[in-house]
């Protein structure tokens, strides 16, 4: 088995192209492009980094690594410049991931693999449920990413997780890429995933492509994530509710998403008790927290089984809690969208 640089196959017709966009990730890029250079296997790759105008040392990180690096041309987000990345690859097959993932040696003989089916067009990765980052609301949310994805292994999605995601080029080109109305990181993927499906792509989820995500968060920044992500799934809705059915087609758990209302029916039981401390208000709050829990088991017991009893208590707390701020973001999003503002 042989490992070697991206700058040793310049010369090679690569089969695939690691697209990254890059903004400010000096912190983990390195390490990043490193698990990338200690690929084992024949497999041909080349790695595209695309420069999102950063201030610090990124360009001259992905310089030193080999990689082709590829200006943005200003400040466009994650969307734009993976299609900026799209347009100059050269392999058969685009692999886009993010600057704080570490892939294994293996992932890409594996994608390869894959992709050897004629009637794969698309290949995501999961998110690895080991992770460096122990605090409580780092493992909650690391291992809410690793649930949602792992739990639909083998099937054919309407999803595409750009943390480590992998797709034909033709078919990339001929879906005409991400949307450009995505300026931030956010559910540019989802929109994408879900356009993908539409035209009749399959895209399918291999469990045996796992990667590391490294990436910690503490509460308000939990909150703030899963606000903005329910603010612009929402809109996102409302948007293409002519071209959607009824079918699921989020990443989303279908018990969380029943969660969010009963969350905060349970939220305004809550405030009811305590204005009038009336027992049916607090009997309505216990029902809807048992029912939370109930259609949250799965994900619960996976915080057992990683974090122990400890992570399971906290967990439903913070569930409770992210549960809140996943239906005011919801919310916010139809109203801003009747305002007028659609992304």
């Amino acid at each position: 088995m042989s490992t070697r640089s991206p700058s040793d196959r310049e010369d090679t017709n690569p089969r695939i192209s690691i697209v990254m966009p890059v903004y400010n990730a000096e912190g983990l890029l390195d390490e990043c492009l490193a698990s990338v250079r200690a690929t084992r296997g024949d497999v041909s790759y080349e790695v595209i980094v695309v420069d999102d105008t950063s201030t610090d040392r990124s360009p001259a990180i992905a310089e030193a690594h080999g990689c082709r690096v590829v200006p943005s041309g200003g400040r466009l987000g994650p969307g734009r410049a993976r299609n900026i990345g799209a347009e100059v690859a050269r392999g058969d097959i685009l692999f886009f991931i993010d600057s704080d993932v570490m892939i294994r040696p293996d992932t890409l003989a594996r994608l390869s693999e894959a992709f050897d089916d004629p009637e794969i067009d698309g290949a995501m990765a999961v998110q690895a449920p080991e992770m460096r980052f122990r605090n409580p609301c780092s493992l909650y949310k690391n291992l809410w990413m690793y649930h949602t994805y792992a739990r639909r292994a083998g099937e054919d999605v309407p999803l595409f997780y750009t943390t480590a995601a992998a797709i034909r080029r033709k078919a990339f080109v001929d879906s005409g890429g991400f949307d450009l109305n995505y300026t931030n990181p956010n559910i540019e993927d989802t929109d994408f995933g879900q356009k993908l499906a539409r035209m009749g792509y399959r895209i399918r989820i291999f469990p045996e492509l796992e990667v590391e995500h490294v990436k910690g968060y503490d509460l308000a920044g939990l909150l703030r994530v899963d606000f903005l992500r329910s603010m612009s799934l929402a809109r996102l809705k409302l948007r293409k509710r002519s071209e959607a059915g009824v079918a699921n087609d989020t990443s989303v758990p279908t018990g969380y998403i029943v969660s969010v209302p009963l969350a905060l029916l349970g939220l305004a039981a809550l405030l009811g008790g305590l204005v009038t401390s009336q027992t049916a208000f607090f009997g309505a709050l216990v029902l809807a927290l048992v029912a939370i829990v109930m259609l949250n088991v799965p994900f619960l017991r996976l915080l057992h089984r990683y974090g122990g009893v400890q992570s399971w208590v906290q967990g439903c707390g913070i569930l409770m809690i992210e549960l809140v701020a996943a239906g005011v973001g919801s919310l916010f999003g139809i109203a801003t969208y009747v305002a007028g503002q659609k992304y």
